[in-house]
């Protein structure tokens, strides 16, 4: 078997094991055996379970980030919420693409041991810094009303991580509504005018 193929049969092997098991119920000898390679093999790949989970994370956070599109303006260019919806898609497609992979982030990550949740936090910190300068994006371009950016770019990923984790145990969810929701709860909130009018304080300003 090709290098690479094996690399990334040990890789999917130990997704699925680490999703169904956690991260320390699994071990090394459970990777090889769902592998099927010689533990010498392994260590042809990684040094450790802890180098090969950070892969993992590695892994999500590129496609991840491959998934969101800078927002184009222009007369031939989609209409930028139609982008923005179309981020949404790409991003629930591969979540919910890569279940195990979306099940270890949201359910087994944390509690690993001090360094390894502090990787996890800069996992999402990244994932927030991204967000972050799509809203500050938006702001310039005139698309994003002045908000404090990093408080909303955090209940945009909470909010994303929560319909994740509700939505992975349905066996055929529907992508595109599940998008067309979420734009439409970061668009318009669930507030009406008439309330929006009659909350106190108010403000579109930018925060200081």
């Amino acid at each position: 078997m090709e290098r690479q193929a094996r690399r990334a049969q040990v890789l999917y092997h130990a997704k699925r094991l680490f999703a169904l098991q956690g991260y320390h119920r699994t071990n090394i000898s459970d990777i090889v055996a769902q592998a099927r390679i010689a533990r010498g093999t392994f260590y042809l790949y990684f040094q450790n379970k802890k180098e090969l989970f950070e892969e993992l994370l590695n892994e999500a956070l590129r496609e991840i980030s491959a998934r969101i599109h800078r927002i184009r303006l222009g007369p031939n260019e989609p209409s930028p919420a139609q982008q923005l919806r179309d981020n949404i898609v790409r991003v629930l497609d591969f979540v919910l693409a890569e279940r195990e992979l979306t099940d270890i982030l949201l359910n087994h990550a944390y509690d690993l041991d001090r360094d390894f949740d502090g990787r996890i936090r800069n996992f999402y910190a990244h994932i927030i810094e991204q967000i972050q300068r799509s809203l500050e994006l938006g702001i310039k371009m005139n698309l994003v009303r002045p908000c404090d950016t990093r408080t909303v770019a955090i209940c945009i990923l909470g909010g994303v991580k929560e319909v994740a984790a509700q939505t992975l145990a349905e066996p055929h969810p529907d992508v595109n509504q599940l998008a067309e929701q979420i734009l439409d709860f970061g668009l318009r909130g669930v507030a009406t005018e008439e309330l929006l009018r009659a909350a106190p304080g108010r403000t579109l300003e930018k925060p200081h």
